[in-house]
């Protein structure tokens, strides 16, 4: 099938509103979205505004794969993809309707051969021309040297340039989500010459992209800087830079923003809002995003307690999730499950998690033998938004059925090791097919969960999942997708606690929708700095 879908003449598709809680100056963007998107920008370099951004950290590394929340809040202006996601074709900007972007258009050849018509004329941030080799050996490349797959490309067997125009990729299989993964990182382009010249560790750290903005420089433990790509093949950037400053206090971001200093800050604590909500100049916009925050153990540390399934899964029945979702979160958001209304038909939100249960998690304890050992839970402190807050409830909660849990306050990432019982983590929806989420992180080849295994997941939870991945027909994997949901709540590899609520804080007069993930898109069909009208 030949797919020609219309957009603007050389510009991502045109976004509208999505966020859960709608201003009167959101009112107004909506306004000016049309015009933005037919082209219009702001009058020259010289008047755009120079935006600042806080959130709790910066990211070291910016490369074409970066999983990162914080550092795909930064990447996502700096690549493009094969495959566009127009997050806000729903009104609630979790919209999964698919687009072209650097690709024009794509026909299937074949069960596993795709063509990929690439957009002509595309510049990278070096200055030099995308070119159908480019492309090929950035979705070839997938992670590092090639030498450790990224989880997104796991149905890959080849990406060639046919021509000046022309790229096939071919899978291993009938890939029904294939699309829908190149409209994640997988499908990022960057220039094949540089990335070589450097290699994988300095690219990171300068990467280069073809996005409207380009690697500005990072201060480590301060900021990273973007500045605007007025090259960029669509419409030109709206802001002259974008510098996203590194704020770990909460306080710290809110008086920032009242002042002026900051122009949006990330990661509020819905109940942390009222400052603002008194405010003339700024404004909460709230989003849930395609997340869920979760407990993840440590399987394979066979003489732990959450080694037996029985232990994991009693941990997760004494914990009251729906009244820490909902107390925690303003009542925004719901507990957690790896189910999302972005995959579509597919979706199951009748499901819902699993329940509150401490009288069979004692049962479960008993039956196990557990006989009051402790089990470590290491957090890095302040990186989750309230997820300290939920432990903390959590160990009186898990006191009452008589677990004995401990929490290890970490200062960063890298302190985190293989210390510990289990860890605090999240994990994303990452394409709009029932092959992402649990299944792209802990079954396919490459997924950054399958160390919690211990390498491999069980026989039954491969097989399942390879029948998601390589379904012919929408009932063959929705029936797959249903029982490994099913296995999931038995074996428990990790607490699923909510999916969180993203709370911006936002200067009233900047025109700027949140999306439902953690990117934050700055092109010009989605941002106006009111002020400089």
């Amino acid at each position: 099938m030949k797919n020609h879908i219309k957009t603007l003449p050389g510009a991502p598709p045109i976004r509208g509103s999505g966020i859960l809680k709608t201003t009167k100056a959101l009112l107004v963007a909506a306004t000016f979205t049309a015009s933005l998107g037919a082209g219009a920008a702001f009058a020259g370099p010289d008047d755009r505004s120079d935006l600042r951004i806080a959130m709790p950290t910066t990211w070291a590394s910016h490369g074409p794969t970066v999983n990162s929340n914080f550092a795909a809040r930064v990447a996502y202006s700096l690549y493009d993809t094969l495959v566009w996601r127009n997050y806000l074709s729903n009104a609630d900007g979790s919209g999964a309707e698919l687009v072209p972007g650097l690709a024009t258009s794509w026909e299937q050849v074949s069960p596993t051969e795709w063509d990929f018509t690439i957009r002509q004329g595309v510049k990278f941030h070096d200055g030099t021309t995308m070119t159908t080799s480019d492309v090929a050996f950035s979705i070839n490349n997938t992670y590092g040297d090639g030498s450790e797959p990224f989880a997104a490309s796991g149905t890959i067997a080849s990406v060639v340039a046919v021509d000046d125009n022309i790229v096939r990729i071919t899978t291993k299989n009938p890939d029904p989500a294939l699309l829908a993964r190149m409209a994640t990182v997988m499908g990022q382009v960057y220039p094949q010459a540089y990335y070589e010249s450097v290699g994988q560790e300095e690219f990171g750290r300068v990467p280069v992209g073809t996005g409207p903005y380009s690697w500005g420089g990072r201060v480590a433990g301060e900021s990273v800087r973007l500045d605007a790509f007025d090259d960029y093949w669509g419409d030109k950037p709206p802001l002259h830079s974008i510098t996203f400053l590194e704020v770990p206090e909460v306080s710290s971001r809110l008086a920032g923003l009242l002042t002026g200093e900051y122009d949006i800050v990330t990661s509020l604590p819905p109940d942390q809002t009222r400052p603002i909500d008194k405010d003339d100049a700024t404004e909460i916009r709230s989003v849930a995003v395609e997340n869920v925050h979760m407990i993840t153990f440590r399987q394979y540390k066979t003489d732990r307690p959450q080694a037996d399934k029985r232990i994991r899964k009693a941990m997760a029945l004494s914990l009251n999730r729906a009244l820490l979702a909902d107390k925690l979160w303003a009542g925004l958001t719901v507990a957690g499950t790896y189910d999302f209304a972005g995959y579509g038909d597919y979706a199951m939100p009748e499901r819902g998690a699993l329940p509150f249960d401490p009288e069979e998690a004692k049962r479960l304890l008993a039956e196990a033998g557990y006989d009051g050992e402790e089990i470590v839970i290491r957090v890095v402190g302040g990186y989750y938004t309230n997820m300290t807050r939920a432990m903390e409830v959590g160990l009186e909660m898990w006191k009452e059925v008589g677990l004995n849990v401990k929490l290890d306050i970490i200062e960063n990432w890298g302190q985190m090791g293989q210390e510990g019982d289990a860890y605090a983590a999240s994990d994303n929806m990452w394409m709009t097919d029932p092959g992402g989420g649990m299944w792209f992180s802990w079954g396919r080849e490459g997924g950054h969960r399958l160390k919690d295994w211990g390498g491999t997941p069980p026989d039954e939870f491969l097989a399942l999942g390879t029948a998601i991945e390589q379904g012919s027909d929408f009932d063959t994997r929705q029936q797959a997708y249903s029982d490994l949901l099913d296995l999931w709540d038995d074996l428990v590899p990790a607490i699923l606690l909510y999916r969180p609520v993203e709370a911006y804080g936002v200067r009233k007069n900047l025109s700027w929708t949140p999306y439902t993930f953690f990117y934050m898109d700055f092109r010009a069909s989605n941002v106006m700095d009111m002020s400089k009208m």
